[in-house]
């Protein structure tokens, strides 16, 4: 077992930890209005009026937890709308996830070691898996960062977000992930894609990073005499 993959099983949900339904036992701050911007934030490239239950979003949440992302979509009438599919490394979440989802699939398994097939997605969420920094050092979070994200690129059509904490901030902890902008940007361009925006605008201490395939789509009209 990798050693970033061992910390994470031995911290997430050990024996005697807090009930399974709450954040905090996963590393979140007891706020859920917090991780619902996260994932507004992190959905926001998603055009969820060009999917339907006949033709739905497939969806790849990596570091699925307890599936909170599908409580956000239940509560946001969107459920219906996508093909969700959640992977993590955690044996006993997984337990609690498919106890509370049990019509949804949850894979087991390392998506650098296993990854999925090309183009099985049509989007993957990597939400608050590269935030905490465990007893990991800047490299090891860094490579565990980059190695899961390119892991992960082939297996989606249209692209994916994650989450970091911002380097930006009035101090930084230790025990987080201050991944700078120009760092996420140069990696992305090497070994994902140029077609990059951040959000810094939810009003926490992060920044979304949200990559596509290619560039978006241009909607607006563009004036005949130019």
């Amino acid at each position: 077992m990798r050693k970033d993959v061992e910390l994470v099983t031995q911290i997430y949900l050990p024996p005697g930890s807090a009930p399974e339904d709450d954040l905090t036992s996963l590393g979140w701050p007891a706020k859920p209005a917090d991780l619902a911007a996260r994932y507004q934030a992190l959905l926001s490239n998603v055009d969820f009026d060009a999917y339907s239950s006949t033709r739905p979003l497939r969806l790849l949440d990596v570091g699925c937890g307890l599936g909170l992302l599908l409580d956000y979509l239940e509560a946001n009438a969107l459920l219906d709308r996508v093909a969700y599919t959640g992977v993590d490394l955690n044996d006993r979440v997984l337990a609690e996830v498919r106890r509370r989802w049990p019509d949804h699939r949850f894979d087991r398994r390392d998506v650098r070691e296993q990854p999925y097939d090309p183009g099985a997605f049509d989007m993957a969420i990597l939400c608050g898996i590269f935030t905490s920094r465990f007893e990991c050092s800047y490299e090891m979070l860094r490579d565990l960062a980059q190695t899961t994200l390119m892991a992960v690129w082939p297996s989606v059509t249209g692209g994916l977000a994650f989450n970091s904490i911002s380097k930006h901030v009035d101090w930084e902890r230790d025990d987080l992930f201050h991944w700078p902008l120009d760092e996420i940007m140069a990696f992305c361009k090497r070994d994902l894609s140029r077609h990059v925006s951040f959000k810094l605008d939810y009003g926490l201490w992060e920044v979304s990073t949200l990559v596509r395939k290619a560039p978006a789509a241009q909607t607006d009209i563009v004036p005949s005499r130019w």
